[in-house]
């Protein structure tokens, strides 16, 4: 290594520049970092191509459950028959370090999150485009029985397409905390996910389904048209209560009538708010069953000029 091992000590890994993991993959630079670990632009040795590798967290290699999550994102990805989910590269452990990595895609754009916050809310026709993309991801991953637990503004990713006729390609990034649904690889009654925008079963600990991420379709649907969060409750360091009684005991007000409170009622297209209601159903079999009948039903429920 160039400049040092990693600091053991550190929850999240700091790979210093320079640092080559697997054999083939040097760090750059650092990207971001997230739950499960950290995000670095490496170049691939042996293609000179720059990829975004993962590097999992010190305290997950102990951890036999967390370890079995990690080495499932690489499998799960792979599985999934659509260009709108981050391509997997390789992936292994750096025996050296004893470092779980993965390498992907480098995609150049920006995530949803950041999209709006510089463009605004996005048109209903360009929902549908957005939308379309999306939901053929999640569709491919429901038809195999994958659910991606963790659906938000910053793991949908907006990247310049390499082709003609499609400006912006949409990717779905971390699946790492993906679930095969007739399986139990979680640690029973821990949540997984982020509170806000996640299922009411999840919050409770309880199982994801393909139901469980249209209701995040649901949010995130709201959040683009819109550019506001559909949940009131402040956002307090470790301390989701608030977000956590409205998502699961509060009434949950209409799609319009909530637009209207945030003072942004004429971006809901008629339409829109019946749809909505069908993807926040608190029950999950009162929900559309997964994203392939809830785009059909998006289709018929905003304008496409």
């Amino acid at each position: 290594m160039a400049h040092g091992d990693p600091q053991p000590n550190d929850e999240v890994p700091n790979v210093p520049y320079g640092t080559v993991i697997g054999g083939d993959f040097m760090i750059i630079r650092p990207l971001r970092r997230g739950s499960m670990g950290a995000v670095y632009v490496a170049e691939q040795l042996s293609t000179a191509v720059p990829r975004a590798l993962k590097i999992m967290r010190y305290d997950y290699v102990r951890d036999e459950t967390l370890y079995k999550r990690f080495e499932r994102e690489a499998q799960v990805c792979a599985r999934i028959a659509s260009d709108h989910v981050a391509q997997v590269i390789a992936a292994g452990v750096d025996r050296k370090m004893q470092l779980p990595w993965i390498a992907m895609e480098l995609l150049d754009g920006q995530d949803l999150r950041d999209h709006i916050d510089e463009h605004g809310p996005l048109p209903p026709g360009e929902v549908l485009r957005v939308f379309e993309q999306l939901c053929h991801a999640l569709g491919c991953a429901h038809d195999i029985g994958v659910v991606h637990r963790d659906l938000k503004p910053a793991n949908i990713f907006m990247t310049r397409a390499r082709r003609v006729g499609a400006p912006r390609l949409v990717k779905i990034l971390d699946f790492g905390v993906a679930r095969i649904a007739a399986e139990q690889l979680t640690l029973s009654g821990v949540p997984l996910g982020t509170m806000r925008w996640m299922a009411p079963e999840q919050a409770l600990g309880e199982s994801a389904v393909p139901a469980s991420d249209v209701w995040s379709l649901g949010l995130l649907a709201f959040y683009v048209l819109t550019g506001r969060a559909f949940w009131r409750s402040p956002l307090k360091k470790d301390d989701d209560r608030e977000v956590l009684r409205e998502l699961c005991y509060d009434p949950i007000p209409i799609a319009s009538a909530r637009a209207l409170e945030l003072g942004v009622g004429e971006r809901i297209p008629p339409g829109f708010s019946e749809w909505f209601a069908l993807c926040v159903a608190r029950s999950p079999a009162e929900r559309f069953a997964n994203a392939s009948a809830a785009y059909a039903a998006l289709t018929r429920s905003l304008p496409t000029g």
